[in-house]
């Protein structure tokens, strides 16, 4: 009796120490907790606003580890990185164009690390249910991955082929042409309409989406004095083939709106615009420069509101 006691009491010890062992050595083994990034301070004699956030863009991961790729795993690396994105729209373009390509070079330091900033970007700034998504913002990520002589041309082809979508039909620059087909089987083409501002909708009439802004702009009371003053006309493209939903729901457009449809397909097939999602608009000038790109109902509204 007492040798099987002497035996348990053991036997007890023996797993305490193996576990208190165990716990030891994953103990020395565990990686060290991620130092916190540390963010940039403006010096005092900043007032400016454009030059403060100037100053932190450019020197936001000046004290950041690019060779610790722990730093790809953690939220607070994401959460540093979206913070410093909204620093950029606050700077000039210059500064922030050069804060990016800033952050990108040193990022080269591992490959693990550049590829994280750039998934990054790509979610943030390109994907379309984004609400930080912003083609001119992610134009330096993509530039600086193109350019890069350390990366592999295979891994330049997606970036590349991104980067000629966000140059066309940059804001300030002249709008590619649209050709579209009405109802009555009449075409016409974007270049032709004659007003000061034109909205441009790419749509589909069977997504909510864009029955939802379709209503929106119906129901905005600066959108519709300007497109009653004739200062406005909106031009509703379709950019499919299946033409059925289409004709159904004609009534859903306004009357006063130009509804067409791309016989011709060129807008998905020829990729004249970048439809990331549907619906896309855009507002141009009376000659067809664009003033927004991908914008949003809110944004059209608070032009108008404006520009009475």
């Amino acid at each position: 009796m007492i040798m099987r006691v002497l035996t348990v009491l053991f036997l007890s010890l023996l797993i305490a120490g193996c576990t208190s062992q165990e716990k030891k050595s994953q103990a020395e083994t565990a990686p060290a907790a991620l130092k916190p990034i540390e963010r940039p301070t403006a010096p005092a004699f900043m007032s400016n606003p454009q030059e403060v956030a100037s100053y932190l863009a450019n020197h936001f991961w000046d004290k950041f580890d690019f060779r610790d790729t722990m730093y790809c795993h953690s939220k607070m690396t994401e959460q540093a990185f979206v913070d410093f994105l909204a620093v950029l729209p606050h700077s000039t373009q210059d500064k922030a164009f050069q804060a990016v390509k800033k952050l990108m070079t040193e990022a080269e330091a591992d490959i693990v690390m550049y590829n994280y900033f750039f998934r990054q970007a790509e979610h943030y700034l390109y994907e379309p249910n984004s609400p930080m998504r912003n083609d001119e913002l992610f134009i330096p990520f993509l530039e600086q991955v193109v350019e890069s002589p350390k990366i592999n041309e295979t891994l330049k082809i997606r970036p590349k082929h991104l980067l000629e979508l966000a140059y066309r039909n940059r804001v300030g620059s002249k709008a590619n042409n649209v050709v579209y087909t009405m109802v009555s089987g009449k075409t016409g083409n974007l270049y032709d309409i004659s007003a000061e501002f034109l909205i441009l909708m790419f749509y589909n009439p069977g997504c909510k989406e864009c029955q939802n802004t379709i209503e929106t702009l119906k129901n905005s009371a600066s959108i519709t004095a300007a497109v009653s003053a004739g200062r406005l006309k909106i031009l509703a493209v379709y950019p499919d083939k299946e033409l059925k939903e289409w004709y159904d729901k004609m009534k859903d457009v306004p009357a006063t709106w130009i509804n067409g449809y791309d016989k011709a397909l060129a807008v998905r097939e020829k990729e004249i615009y970048d439809l990331k999602a549907i619906p896309t608009l855009y507002l141009l000038d009376k000659n067809k420069t664009v003033l927004f790109k991908d914008t949003s109902t809110g944004v059209l509204n608070d032009f108008f509101e404006r520009n009475k």
